[in-house]
């Protein structure tokens, strides 16, 4: 890599890492509030998509870490709703989900269509690396708390037990699966395509 792509990168995370805390910290930006007592809409993963597909795994990994970490921080010290201060104070449920998101962004947008590089080529690895890094997420921390919180079930979602629990997760988190996904097949390659430009130039 040349000293110039070297200080591209390191400018790159470091923005949108500092566009992480600030959306982990500023109330309705990074997690948008719908429903009383019930988990917040995302928006931080678009930023450790994008991290993924600009700066590839390494950058998409450390973004995501830097998310998972406030997660955890957050669930300590602010967090807004029963869920959150149940899970996300398990390392794990808040750090490997988030990591996995960037490492997926990454993985599906420079390894798909690795002959083709048109920019509808580009589009549509950007659609498909949104809409896979928003469900990864999803996904990894609903298995998780099935695997983790079984036998708290009940504490999680009231009439849970271990065998239903992670059906009715599925249930209950898919308005946010859904509006996640979405925002990350849309906002993806609108950001993608404009960092991607500005690195050319």
């Amino acid at each position: 890599m040349t000293r110039r792509g070297k200080a591209y990168n390191i400018a790159i995370i470091g923005i949108l890492g500092a566009l992480i805390i600030l959306q982990a910290y500023i109330p309705m930006v990074g997690y948008v509030q719908i429903f009383p007592a019930w988990p917040a809409i995302s928006t931080i993963h678009l930023t450790v998509i994008i991290g993924g597909i600009v700066l590839g795994y390494g950058g998409g990994a450390s973004l995501g870490l830097l998310w998972g970490l406030t997660s955890l921080i957050r669930a300590y010290t602010s967090a807004t709703d029963p869920v959150t201060l149940l899970l996300f104070r398990n390392p794990v449920i808040a750090l490997v989900p988030r990591v996995m998101v960037g490492l997926v962004a990454a993985f599906i947008f420079h390894q798909m269509f690795k002959r083709h590089q048109s920019a509808l080529a580009q589009t549509v690895k950007m659609v498909f690396a949104g809409v896979a890094g928003a469900l990864t997420n999803t996904l990894l921390v609903i298995g998780f708390t099935w695997l983790l919180f079984s036998s708290k079930a009940a504490q999680i979602v009231p009439g849970a037990n271990a065998s239903n629990l992670g059906w009715l997760l599925i249930t209950a988190l898919a308005i946010n699966a859904v509006a996640e996904a979405l925002l990350g097949g849309i906002v993806t390659p609108i950001l993608g395509h404009a960092l991607l430009r500005f690195r050319r130039k």
